[in-house]
């Protein structure tokens, strides 16, 4: 097994639901050190426990996962330690180093630091952290833990780690004979894991989060894409994934797009969860869940059609006419050039989703003998037209969003336009017009596919969706080509999606929110919403975030779907 054994500054280190509980506000979660062998505490004080290194020549990792580190230090008269973290409970690090080589050091100055019976307590003004040693042999082993811990801190490493490690033994096997892929692989399985919370407030289930730090939110789109890859870790859980959007649903049919235990957005997100449900029913054959969540998809769905469809049929997202950086969020493409002018606009993308919602919601009623099949195939085959319509421009070979006041297309071109191929909207023409289009290297054609809008637009470059790949583009698109019969160029996309993702874990020990089109940026070096920060502080500004849920999710999912791309 080649388990994940890449340092990368900012990767997330942080205890899952999986493991026991883990609340929204009483877990803390950590990331790697760039200069330290160790992590920072995200606690609301920041708070540095790293191993020092003097006279160490070697560090071999033997695993650097979400919540354990082993290491293996080399001194210079070759005498070999090992070092551990691992995480004991949702507030709890616990591990073992050299003696008198543990620090814990306090970013914020604001800490003090007193002895209390078998502990250091240092004090901030909105955070408590106990460091608790016990002598082993030439080993230290602590706990830090912002809660005091009354265990056997030997006894606990040992069987903690040894848990942690048996969930990988616990894993189907993986038969792909690239280390890289198969190591990255095993990362995202950790990166899975990690972003799992207990059930809180109005989550009656596991719930996940894209990224414990720095958002640690639910959202609608990326839970959908998490239970593709977390069905290959336990299918509850992939279940579970899907089932707690739906606990967020408002009393009008409304999901929101973001919510914690405690509270909801009042936007909305793009509407996949019916695909989602079906692409669950379809790898488990569960019949209930599909009866359990119709009742509340439909619910969503007509909540869609009331507050989001335009005169045309087709549908629109809400625009923040006011946040430059992220005018709309609802649409998941929050600072794409599509929506830098617009007010109102019929969108390509909104459409095509439901589309598919339509087309998944007839199947469905077909397999729990709901007598709405119907309806729903005649809504998706309406929809289809209005698309064809509307939004296709002949000029440009293209579909295009709608300008809603004046009916004049918005020439964006996007990668959502792309989405018709995932939907089944377009006939054979229109089809091999939009791979024409994938295949022009002056628009979508780079060293890495596919670029969120064209290479000609003038605000084309490396923020956000101005220019970088999305892995959850690239998954929608592979699907829709090999709808159309364009397997191969299905499979060089996947296949090339896996590789950057692989190429950049082994570069920077993470896996990231998005990638750099042209293959010549790290991800960590691409801006969002802004110029890139130095050094890295997600407090100063959000660069790409590391260890990205639905990357993680995405490449486990097309990397099982599609074995054969690597043997």
């Amino acid at each position: 097994m080649d388990l994940p054994n890449i340092w990368g500054q900012g990767a997330l280190f942080c205890f899952s639901g999986l493991d026991g509980e883990c609340q929204y506000h009483q877990s803390f979660a950590c990331t790697l050190l760039a200069d330290h062998l160790g992590v920072r505490i995200h606690t609301p004080e920041l708070i540095d426990l790293y191993i020092s290194v003097n006279n160490i020549k070697d560090v071999h990792y033997k695993i650097v996962a979400s919540d354990i580190i082993i290491a293996e230090l080399t001194t210079a008269d070759n005498e070999k330690y090992n070092t551990s973290f691992v995480f004991y409970n949702q507030n709890t690090i616990i591990g073992l180093c050299r003696k008198n080589s543990l620090h814990l050091n306090p970013v914020d100055s604001s800490f003090t630091c007193k002895t209390s019976g078998n502990y250091k307590v240092y004090s901030g003004t909105k955070s408590t952290v106990y460091l608790s040693e016990t002598e082993a042999k030439e080993y230290t082993c602590f706990s830090v833990s912002t809660a005091k811990n009354n265990i056997n801190i030997p006894k606990a490493v040992d069987e903690t780690i040894e848990t942690k490690l048996q969930f990988y033994k616990n894993l189907p096997e993986l038969r792909i004979k690239d280390p890289k892929i198969s190591r990255t692989f095993y990362k995202c399985i950790s990166v899975m894991k990690s972003q799992v919370y207990s059930a809180e407030g109005q989550f009656k289930h596991f719930w996940t989060t894209p990224d414990k730090l720095p958002h640690k939110n639910l959202w609608l789109w990326d839970s959908v894409f998490h239970s593709l890859g977390n069905r290959f870790i336990d299918k509850n859980l992939a279940r579970d994934s899907l089932l707690s959007v739906l606990d967020t649903q408002k009393p009008d049919g409304l999901i929101p797009h973001m919510s914690t235990p405690y509270y909801s957005s009042n936007i909305t997100q793009p509407p996949v969860l019916a695909w989602g449900f079906w692409e669950y029913y379809k790898n488990t054959s569960d019949i209930s869940i599909l009866k359990k969540a119709y009742p509340k998809l439909e619910s969503y769905l007509k909540w869609n059609l009331k507050n989001r469809r335009c005169e045309s049929g087709l549908f629109q997202w809400y625009i923040n006419t006011e946040d430059k950086n992220c005018r709309c969020d609802e649409s998941g493409m929050d600072n794409s050039p599509r929506f830098d002018h617009a007010v109102s606009m019929e969108c390509i993308d909104f459409s095509c989703f439901m589309v598919t919602e339509a087309e998944s919601m007839a199947k469905i009623c077909k397999s729990i003998n709901e007598e709405r099949c119907q309806y729903w195939e005649r809504f998706a085959a309406d929809l289809k037209n209005s698309i064809n319509k509307y939004l296709w421009d002949e000029t440009d070979a293209f579909y295009f969003d709608r300008i809603t006041s004046d009916k004049t297309f918005q020439k964006t071109k996007s990668v959502a336009s792309f989405l018709p191929l995932f939907a089944g909207v377009c006939d054979e023409t229109k089809a091999q017009k939009l791979v024409e289009s994938l295949n022009n290297i002056k628009t979508f054609k780079d060293s890495f596919n596919i670029p969120s809008i064209s290479k000609e637009d003038p605000t084309f470059g490396t923020d956000m969706w101005r220019g970088p790949v999305w892995i959850n583009y690239n998954y929608f698109i592979s699907c829709g080509l090999k709808r159309y019969g364009y397997v191969k160029e299905a499979d060089s996309i996947i296949q090339k999606t896996l590789t950057e993702i692989a190429k950049y874990y082994h570069y920077d020990g993470t896996v990231y929110e998005f990638y750099d089109s042209a293959c010549q940026k790290s991800p960590s070096k691409l801006m969002r919403k802004g110029e890139v920060i130095e050094p890295y502080n997600i407090y100063t500004r959000m660069q790409t975030i590391r260890d990205y849920g639905w990357t993680a999710a995405l490449f486990v999912h097309m990397l099982l779907e599609n074995p054969g791309l690597f043997e």
